[in-house]
């Protein structure tokens, strides 16, 4: 009799051990659950918010090759970075050496150039008096993104040389990278303020870098240039919804 009672009393005491293992599992595989979920939401967080970066990024550069190849036709030598988001135009397309008046045809390639930016950088940005040729271009080349453009930067950069404009080469830079901002927007008016980003600010701006960004370190040409440089804007919660949808999340 005592030997059943103590029988049962094992039996009793491995069953409640038992109980108590399977609830610990559980829990942790509850906690486990949880934690993947976390995870696989974060993951996807990251990988939509890369799509966005790289959807901005392809756009850009679809049209900066567009820009290049239409200026090309037109008889204006540029050179496009895909890399940094640049189109670039040395300076003997524009200028006369130490000199930040544009010369004859600098005045002529500036004029072709704001024609064409005024077709294709719409297709980055918002536009306050849109043209049907511009948005059939746009749809034409079925972009990832259409509002990226934060800011197009006209920058003015120089050799170490000095100048004989009465300007140090802080001076010419920023001079010259003001001079192709007053050509294309005397040239095309709505460039001034009639592109503008999400926030509703002009995407146009000049600075001007002097010799702190050389291109090449054995040849000062190069150097002396005009640099349109694109930024593209960071990703905001409100793309990452749009892909959400596209998902089918």
């Amino acid at each position: 009799m005592e030997d059943d009672t103590a029988e049962e009393h094992d039996e009793g005491y491995f069953a409640s051990f038992t109980d108590l293992l399977v609830g610990i599992l559980f829990v942790f595989i509850i906690l486990l659950m949880v934690f993947a979920s976390n995870f696989n939401k974060q993951t996807q967080q990251t990988r939509e918010a890369t799509e966005a970066i790289t959807g901005m990024t392809e756009s850009r550069n679809k049209v900066l090759e567009e820009i290049q190849r239409s200026l090309q036709e037109s008889g204006v030598a540029v050179r496009v970075d895909l890399k940094q988001g640049i189109l670039r135009l040395p300076e003997s397309v524009l200028f006369d050496v130490g000199k930040y008046e544009l010369n004859e045809g600098g005045v002529d390639a500036l004029t072709k150039l704001a024609h064409v930016l005024n077709i294709y950088v719409p297709c980055l940005a918002k536009t306050k008096e849109p043209t049907v040729a511009t948005e059939k271009t746009c749809d034409q080349m079925q972009l990832k993104s259409r509002d990226g453009l934060e800011t197009l930067l006209i920058e003015g950069h120089t050799d170490h040389q000095g100048s004989d404009t009465g300007f140090d080469n802080w001076g010419l830079s920023a001079r010259r990278a003001i001079s192709v901002f007053q050509q294309i927007t005397h040239a095309v008016p709505a460039l001034d303020h009639g592109i503008v980003n999400m926030q509703d600010i002009p995407v146009l701006a000049v600075s001007g870098y002097e010799a702190r960004r050389p291109v090449s370190t054995t040849d000062l040409k190069p150097n002396r240039r005009i640099d349109l440089r694109f930024i593209m804007r960071s990703p905001t919660p409100e793309d990452v919804e749009r892909l959400q949808k596209k998902l089918g999340n």
